[in-house]
């Protein structure tokens, strides 16, 4: 008997987890359900999720070091250029951020979701539903200049093995993987030999544990999706309203800028690379956790045709460095903030654009870290960092969606450079 795909089990486990969840919300609002009771059908569903969300986790640092050493030394045995291979990648994910930022941008002031808006109501909503702003980091008085020097300081680790028992440090990890990758290319010999066949073998290993882990996939992604809908509000005040549709709509945009991108660089058609990324993108939404869905995001994009070379050198990265839905949503969400307290000036958006550029590489790869972030990029323009409280009560349904085009730029940008390097 042929097996039901992973993908219409995850599309079934969303519909239900959806539905459930909705009905619940919707029940506890006009009195028909117990909100104990809707509480703890919903921790079952986050328990769910949770379980998921971990198992990806625990593969994602061996992979990380593991994919970005294999590919490193493979290129390096092969003859190929990793210096290119490195500048293609990071230019591009400095151009898609960038794009991602202008677009938020130009979204932001054309509908004005900010102007109008009470702020200090929202403010006392927020204050009475008992939330709290995330701690400033202390990077965040220093400007834009110390976001940068933060950067670089977080890039070199200090202790490999520390760095290595959070994914909330990849930026360290992967700086010492491309490092010991280089260094074993430089080494040569025998040695080149034993270090690519060790970690290639551990790669492939790796991918093959993550198989089995998608197994659980549609129950993880039903349980996340329940606990969401039936945790979230339905309703929302008009405020708030327009400020998700700007950054849906925003996102829908940058969507757009990257598959012609897509098709014009490859000539791939951008719906159909999209339904090979189907199971990647729906683990992504249904989490928001980038840096989790990696695992899946590198077999997706490996079935869409992109070498095993690229694929392992640059999607590691991109899940920790490229995050344009993240820059995207932290320009929006500032200037919305910045609208309902008399706006911002063409020279302090450019300010907010530079740091929320800078501060969604810095970004972990983890639910609501655009949000810590954020409050970086508040204090460049001298905002309230409390103001972040406004924003929160929709930030996880905001933040599936910008993991989703965080996920979406990762897997254009792999077949992208793989075309490129192809061409070469």
């Amino acid at each position: 008997m042929k097996r039901f795909p992973l993908a219409s089990q995850i599309f079934v486990a969303m519909v239900l987890g959806a539905g459930i969840g909705i009905s619940l919300n919707i029940g506890v609002s006009a009195g028909r359900v117990d909100p104990d009771t809707a509480a703890m059908v919903a921790g079952v569903g986050q328990w769910m999720g949770k379980v998921f969300l971990t198992l990806l986790n625990m593969v994602v640092v061996p992979l990380i070091f593991a994919s970005l050493v294999s590919s490193i030394t493979s290129v390096g045995k092969g003859g190929g250029n990793l210096k290119r291979l490195g500048f293609q990648t990071i230019a591009y994910y400095m151009l898609t951020s960038a794009l991602a930022i202008v677009t938020g941008l130009i979204m932001v002031n054309l509908i004005n979701p900010g102007e109008g808006v009470d702020y200090a109501a929202l403010m006392a909503a927020a204050h009475a539903d008992g939330a709290t702003p995330p701690a400033p980091p202390a990077v965040a008085e220093g400007g834009v200049g110390a976001v940068l020097a933060d950067i670089v300081y977080r890039l070199i680790p200090t202790n490999v093995v520390q760095v290595a028992t959070s994914n909330r440090t990849i930026l360290g990890l992967i700086f010492f993987a491309v490092s010991f990758g280089v260094a074993a290319v430089h080494t040569g010999g025998e040695h080149l030999e034993r270090i690519s066949g060790f970690f290639t073998s551990v790669y492939e290993v790796m991918i093959t544990l993550t198989n089995g882990i998608l197994m659980v996939a549609p129950f993880g992604i039903g349980g996340y999706l329940l606990f969401v809908t039936a945790t979230t509000g339905v309703a929302l005040g008009g405020g708030l309203l327009l400020y998700m549709v700007t950054v849906f709509l925003a996102l829908c945009m940058h969507v757009i800028t990257l598959s012609l991108l897509l098709w014009l660089v490859t000539q791939r058609n951008p719906i159909a690379y999209a339904y090979t990324m189907k199971e990647a993108l729906v683990t992504a939404f249904s989490t928001a956790s980038s840096s989790g869905t990696l695992p899946l995001t590198m077999q997706c994009v490996r079935k869409g045709g992109v070498s095993e070379q690229v694929t392992s050198f640059t999607l590691p990265l991109g899940a920790t460095l490229n995050m344009d839905g993240t820059a995207l949503y932290e320009a929006v969400a500032v200037l919305f903030v910045a609208q309902m307290l008399g706006d911002l000036d063409l020279g302090q958006q450019v300010v907010v654009a530079v740091t929320a550029l800078l501060a969604s590489v810095g970004a972990a790869g983890i639910p609501h870290a655009g949000t810590v972030m954020m409050v970086i990029v508040m204090q460049a323009v001298g905002l309230p960092t409390e103001s972040v409280l406004v924003i929160l009560a929709v930030d996880r349904v905001l933040d599936m969606c910008r993991t989703t085009v965080n996920v979406w730029s990762d897997a254009v940008g792999a077949a992208i450079i793989g075309a490129v390097e192809d061409g070469s």
